[in-house]
């Protein structure tokens, strides 16, 4: 979080009565009763945020009718919706340039909101076991949860048996490598469809990246640094062996050979001028330009899950980080 969104965020948690995890950048407190929290889903976009809270009623969750009306009366509401006990409300982005507007929107929001539910007759509960009555603000394994202070020991308790587990459990490179293999041939067969429909698209490298790491993963028994370097040397590979096949397709049909002979005489048809280098090479540059802009971010995402599969805290107390890498 940057020091700019850092003070905005300041400021909110001043003008509601919040507070600020400061790492993490949630606001968190009471509000009418209820236990809060606000955050960005994403980080990208840190005045798009979400507002939390865990409650229930006799009556059952919201309507469909009890949500449209909330909705039509604010419109700086995008989203409401309940699951279980957990109700979030997206807000519409509240980032005008001005703080004053930006306080006035947030503070609004989150008055109305709580209110609403209040004059429904929903009661602050614990999101897992439902039981009424205060609650902590938590952050657990990379989501934000709204606890009784039984579940949350119990999660605590949890979480060694669970270290331990992730611990013990044993990486095997020679499956990991077989898995990322056959990701990655998932990725060539996509290169080639959306290139001989007229496309050099973005999606096919972020398919290449996903099935990598994953099929890594799900035969190597857990995704390492190692793994992540191992997927991406095939990743790399495999978008010059995806792209070499396309562009064998294309000689077969003009030339009518058959597709072995026209994979091994591209590099002859380019020293003949045939294939044309800038477009063969200008071709797969752009392959990997976007296979880039997929592995990046998923690999930046898996090391971040990675690292909150342990981390477990109350909000506002010290944060203990486990990392499964």
């Amino acid at each position: 979080m940057n020091r700019k969104v850092r003070e905005n965020y300041g400021q909110l948690a001043l003008q509601t009565g919040l507070q600020l995890d400061e790492e993490d950048g949630c606001l968190y407190g009471q509000v009418n009763g209820f236990q809060v929290t606000a955050y960005a889903q994403n980080p990208s976009y840190p005045y798009l945020l979400t507002l939390a809270m865990s409650a229930q009623r006799p009556d059952g969750p919201l309507t469909k009718e009890e949500i449209k009306q909330f909705q039509g009366a604010h419109k700086q509401v995008a989203a409401l919706n309940q699951k279980g006990f957990f109700i979030t409300s997206t807000l519409k982005n509240t980032l005008t340039g001005r703080q004053e507007v930006l306080q006035e929107r947030f503070s609004n929001a989150l008055q109305d909101l709580t209110q609403f539910l209040r004059n429904l007759g929903f009661q602050n509960s614990c999101q897992a076991c439902g039981a009424k009555g205060d609650t902590l603000a938590c952050y657990v394994s990379g989501g934000y949860l709204q606890l009784c202070s039984q579940c949350f020991s119990s999660i605590q308790q949890n979480k060694t048996l669970m270290q331990a587990q992730l611990g013990q459990r044993r990486e095997n490179p020679i499956g990991g490598f077989v898995g990322a293999l056959l990701g990655t041939l998932i990725g060539v067969v996509c290169i080639i469809l959306l290139s001989q429909l007229g496309y050099v698209a973005a999606i096919s490298g972020v398919i290449m990246a996903v099935c990598a790491l994953k099929g890594y993963e799900l035969l190597g028994g857990k995704l390492s640094k190692k793994g992540i370097v191992i997927s991406l040397i095939l990743m790399l590979v495999m978008t010059f062996v995806g792209d070499r096949i396309d562009w064998a397709i294309i000689v077969s049909r003009g030339l009518e050979l058959d597709l072995i002979s026209s994979f091994r005489s591209i590099s002859l048809l380019m020293e003949e001028r045939i294939i044309e280098p800038s477009s063969y090479w200008g071709n797969l540059i752009l392959l990997y330009l976007f296979l880039l802009l997929g592995a990046i971010p998923t690999i930046i995402s898996t090391l971040k899950n990675a690292q909150n599969q342990g981390k477990i805290y109350r909000l506002g107390q010290s944060h203990n980080i486990s990392s499964g890498i």
